[in-house]
């Protein structure tokens, strides 16, 4: 059984963890924003080039594809990042004043009322895990198309530019 010290300690032990996880959200978000806006920017200026190069017809059209196929890696890349920036559920530490007033109710009942703050922490811990674990794997994605957009641009114009060295 649980001394009065002991549920002290395992509640502030419990908030520290949710202090952790929402600390991990809220930089996840951050991130998302830094690569949008660079995956963004980059993506406006590849889908410059891939229009002007292909419209006006002054570069080979190679060079317009590649620019093209780096574009739609980056708006890719973009979405994750939206995706990883959608507003979710979380749940904030603290309690309410419903549950404080609860509290003082059971005041001699402290297990008790240790038992249930702990129970709703579950809960709320569960919910801000989902959200950290569905930006996690949308950053994931959008880092990874950041590092394959070069890779795919250059392997289209490789392609492209030996099709048309052979087909002369």
């Amino acid at each position: 059984m649980f001394e009065n010290d002991d549920w002290k300690l395992a509640i502030e032990d419990t908030r520290f963890r949710q202090n952790a996880i929402v600390a991990l959200i809220s930089s996840s978000n951050n991130q998302a924003l830094g690569l949008l806006r660079l995956f963004s920017v980059i993506a406006l200026a590849t889908a410059t080039g891939a229009v002007t190069s292909l419209a006006a017809g002054e570069f080979s059209p190679t060079v317009g594809w590649e620019l093209a196929s780096l574009t739609l890696v980056l708006v890719w890349s973009s979405w994750q990042c939206f995706q990883a920036l959608e507003v979710g559920d979380i749940d904030l530490p603290g309690r309410n004043a419903e549950f404080w007033l609860l509290a003082a109710d059971n005041e001699n009942d402290r297990p008790t009322f240790s038992r249930q703050y702990l129970e709703i922490f579950k809960e709320r811990y569960q919910t801000n895990r989902r959200v950290s674990e569905r930006q996690a794997r949308a950053l994931r994605k959008a880092k990874l198309g950041g590092i394959i957009a070069p890779l795919i641009g250059i392997a289209v114009g490789a392609v492209l530019a030996f099709f048309q060295a052979y087909s002369l």
